[in-house]
């Protein structure tokens, strides 16, 4: 059987943040064990329906994952032991915000398996940490790092957040500098989406926030995410993310590779053996799903052929190492360039693209404009129709 991934979804905060679209909630932490054994209950039925397979990765997200005490996160790992193969070499992935780590808690990670820990810093800059409703402030993130070092965690990733209200070139250029001395394995450098629906969304419509930073501004950020990073030693291996030798996270690699996955726990998706499913986002309904004896998920549409190649380009195209021809191939029955000629033609002209072996990729200037690139291609699409 084809070895899978798994994502669970840990919904709790402290406070939701001004930008966040989320499936989380702030006020349940009294509910923190029965949603640990709801979500026990929906892995041993996962199991029974796929079989006991080998497990890659696993990626504890939400929402805050630190809010679990140790026990708890010991709970759900040996779960996950007793009703599937986790692989030796296993990575395994922590989300957590800097203002919920405890010692003792990192202690009793590390000891349940986990390592690999990903904080969610965003800015190092108080003012802006202020601004999008963070609740932990510069100092207590870079202390959440050296503990975290010290409970044992050698892979260490750091989300970052550019495009911030009020932000600046100059105040980028300050948070990446403070978070690379840190010396972490891995940085995640995310521009700002403004959600419909969310409070900071809400604020940028209305005037009430400090301006967003415009277009030359975030070129500028980007320039300076590449020099800075490149000069910590850190490699960019996707759009957004640049790591050490080795460090990458192969979770998130599964996803951008669309291999398969199974989510668990309330809102997570799943992509397994073809198809692809979700659990409901709302907590009484999650809550009353894992009680049934057999679980009735709200069933996704697999899209079309035509659909899944997008994807499959979409997706691959956001990696440095691009997509894998070979398997596009065996998996649609031709190659990329069979696909989208035009397109694909143009753009290797162009010195968008370019093909490295199996491999079909973007040049760095190609990934600078990686949105024009899809855009691209799916009028290209639309012309066959």
């Amino acid at each position: 059987m084809e070895e899978i991934s798994i994502y669970i979804h840990i919904p709790f905060c402290v406070k939701k943040c001004a930008y966040c679209d989320f499936a989380s909630f702030a006020g349940k932490l009294s509910q923190k064990q029965s949603y640990v054994e709801a979500v026990c209950r929906e892995m041993r039925a996962q199991a029974a329906f796929f079989g006991r397979r080998r497990v890659r990765t696993v990626f504890f997200g939400g929402g805050t994952p630190t809010l679990l005490d140790g026990r708890q996160l010991a709970q759900l790992m040996d779960e996950l032991r007793a009703c599937f193969d986790l692989a030796p070499d296993a990575e395994i992935t922590m989300e957590g915000n800097p203002g919920t780590l405890m010692r003792e808690n990192l202690d009793a990670y590390c000891a349940a398996g986990v390592n690999r820990l990903s904080l969610g810093v965003q800015s190092l800059d108080d003012g802006l940490l202020e601004a999008i409703g963070r609740i932990h402030t510069a100092a207590e993130a870079v202390q959440a790092v050296h503990m975290a070092r010290e409970a044992g965690f050698e892979n260490l990733s750091l989300d970052l957040m550019l495009g911030l209200p009020g932000q600046t070139p100059t105040l980028w250029r300050e948070t990446l500098e403070r978070a690379l001395s840190l010396d972490v394995t891995h940085v995640s450098c995310y521009a700002l989406i403004l959600e419909e629906g969310t409070p900071l969304s809400a604020q940028a419509a209305e005037g009430t926030c400090a301006p967003l930073p415009d277009e030359d501004a975030l070129a500028q950020m980007d320039a300076i995410t590449a020099r800075m990073t490149r000069g910590a030693g850190l490699a960019r291996y996707e759009v957004s993310n640049y790591a050490k030798p080795g460090r990458e996270c192969r979770h998130n690699i599964v996803y951008w590779e669309c291999l398969p996955y199974l989510g668990l726990g309330l809102a997570a998706h799943s992509d397994m053996d073809g198809k692809r499913f979700a659990n409901p986002a709302c907590w009484t309904d999650y809550m009353a799903l894992t009680d049934a004896p057999c679980p009735a998920r709200r069933q996704e549409g697999s899209g079309t052929r035509e659909e899944r190649m997008f994807e499959r380009m979409m997706m691959g195209l956001r990696m440095t190492r691009g997509v894998d021809a070979a398997r596009f191939a065996r998996d649609f029955g031709a190659e990329p360039e069979k696909i989208w000629p035009r397109s694909l033609l143009r753009m290797a002209q162009g010195g968008l693209m370019e093909r490295d072996g199996k491999r079909l990729r973007l040049t760095p200037r190609g990934m600078d404009v990686m949105n024009g690139v899809l855009v691209e291609l799916l009028r290209e699409r639309e012309n066959r129709r």
